[in-house]
């Protein structure tokens, strides 16, 4: 075989030369293009869920996780919604742990459901403008608010949620503030400057568990609705039922709720249903007037009243015959049952399961029970209106009887009338929609009874505003009890979670490809 020339050992050398220097490369090219592609690719995606973001819930109470219900609302949304948290984002979050913590990442879950939802935390003493332009804002204070034009006004709706209404209180202390005349609002207003986060700081040991989604959901109902209900209660006549909880399950629910002074004031026009929660005296003629005045409405007479009776009640002669209008009357004595197992402790505590179809259909309850105290019966008289459908509500079973409410307070029973007694009564203008329901005691739904979860009367007052005004049927959340720390990421770890991945690992793998790029060229 002919040996190689000199000449064609240094062709073929520098031809080996060539060919080590273009893969070298070559394998450069690609390693800078592989690092150059993570690189990149870790922003975009970083980029990506800071938009929209992944979010897992590993807690074990999945504390910061939104129920369906709330889900199915929120996604709707069409308006644009401006949530303000009036505190620094630490500062708000690491007070009341871990439930501010929990309020403060569903509200950050709310606005990636929809992006339509935003949120900012405002520092109050760095921003007096922005707080100014605020009624009455506290610190920790969180309000939900909306802008829109109807017929070219610009209309703002606002609601207020305070660190007190995202928990829930034992009902030792909700009791004992009761029995001082007090509510948790009444309670901070009256001695803590209206500061709901002092009322938490000193009750925080009576906390049960959380109210966030409840309030949340509801503040986003009351300011999106497009058909916005407002329920008005009436006093000034020293009415005897206490509705309190009435009027924050109706708040819950999205309707706005507000109280009005008879005696003072008219009735506000927006108003769709006027409460009067069992006066303990008669209605004045100028109370009268206003009260119809409301009810004609211009003539349209399609406005809504609800009117709660009392055992204490003196007599009402004035307002009797508003009710009379409607086909409706409240009759003489207490509803009692002679069947023990339709009573509790005492005959005149009774329960009523004969509810009418025209509640039931819509009730969550499948066989409800409702518990009443001292009810008068409810009576129906013909006004010759033929436009007039009268519902009986709920009513007692055929064992009972309306007895003299003077014998039963001195330990006798006088029967006055035997037989089915009506509780509730609901009288419907077909012709104009407009409606008045009268319900025998305030105590349906009174704080008290509301509180039992075996009987349905949340059920059946919601179910009924809801048939009355036609809005649609609650959000119902059960709240969430949060023991445990359970495992969160905290935001500096996020942090070294982002970093990590967008910048320490691209450049783990940009040196390890240097490294193995050198030592190819070295062979």
């Amino acid at each position: 075989m002919k040996e190689k020339t000199k000449k064609e050992k240094q062709t073929s050398a520098k031809k080996t030369v060539g060919k080590k220097i273009a893969g070298s490369t070559v394998s450069l090219i690609t390693t800078v293009a592989v690092i150059t592609a993570v690189v990149l690719a870790n922003i975009v995606v970083t980029m990506f869920f800071e938009r929209n973001p992944l979010t897992v819930d590993m807690t074990s109470d999945k504390r910061y996780t939104i129920s369906e219900q709330s889900l199915e609302y929120v996604r709707k949304i069409q308006t644009d919604v401006k949530v303000t948290v009036f505190a620094k984002e630490k500062d708000f979050e690491n007070f009341n742990y871990p439930y501010n913590k929990q309020a403060s990442e569903l509200l950050k879950n709310y606005c990636r459901e929809n992006h339509r939802i935003s949120y900012r935390f405002v520092d109050m003493d760095s921003n007096p403008d922005i707080v100014r332009s605020y009624n009455d804002v506290k610190e920790m204070d969180i309000v939900f608010e909306t802008k829109s034009k109807i017929n070219g006004e610009e209309i703002s709706r606002t609601r207020k949620v305070g660190v007190s209404d995202i928990v829930n209180f034992d009902d030792r202390l909700v009791e004992g503030l009761s029995n001082s005349g007090f509510t948790i609002e009444s309670y901070a207003r009256k001695n803590l400057e209206g500061s709901q986060a002092q009322f938490v700081q000193y009750f925080s040991q009576y906390i049960s568990s959380s109210n966030a989604e409840s309030a949340f959901t509801s503040a986003l109902m009351t300011v999106t609705d497009p058909k916005p209900v407002y329920i008005t209660f009436l006093t000034g006549r020293s009415e005897l039922g206490d509705l309190t909880y009435l009027k924050t399950l109706l708040e819950a629910n999205g309707y706005n709720v507000s109280s009005v002074d008879i005696t003072k004031d008219e009735i506000p026009e927006n108003t769709d249903v006027a409460v009067i929660g069992a006066p303990q005296t008669d209605y004045m003629q100028a109370d009268i007037d206003k009260l119809e005045k409301y009810l004609d409405n211009g003539g349209k007479k399609d406005k809504h009243l609800m009117f709660f009776s009392h055992a204490a009640q003196s007599e009402t002669p004035l307002l009797n015959k508003v009710l009379a209008k409607y086909g409706l009357e409240v009759g003489e004595g207490i509803v009692c049952e002679n069947r023990t197992d339709m009573y509790y402790n005492q005959p005149y505590y009774t329960l009523a399961g004969d509810i009418s179809e025209y509640l039931m259909s819509s009730m969550e309850s499948s066989k409800p029970e409702l518990l009443i105290a001292q009810s008068r019966p409810v009576n129906t008289i013909d006004t010759g209106n033929s436009s007039l459908d009268i519902y009986k509500l709920f009513s007692s079973t055929d064992s009972a009887f309306a007895a003299e409410t003077q014998a039963l307070v001195e330990g006798k029973t006088n029967v006055l009338k035997n037989g089915k007694q009506c509780y509730a009564a609901l009288s419907i203008d077909q012709s104009t929609g407009g409606s008045v329901a009268l319900m025998g005691t305030s105590s349906i739904a009174e704080d008290q009874f509301m509180a039992y979860g075996q009987y349905a009367n949340k059920d059946m007052m919601l179910t009924l505003f809801s048939k009355m005004t036609g809005k649609s049927a609650e959000i119902k959340i059960e709240p969430k009890v949060i023991a445990a720390k359970g495992f969160e990421i905290t935001e500096a770890e996020k942090r070294v979670l982002k970093w990590t991945f967008v910048l320490v690992l691209p450049l783990i793998v940009a040196a390890f490809g240097i490294v193995v790029t050198v030592r190819r060229k070295r062979r």
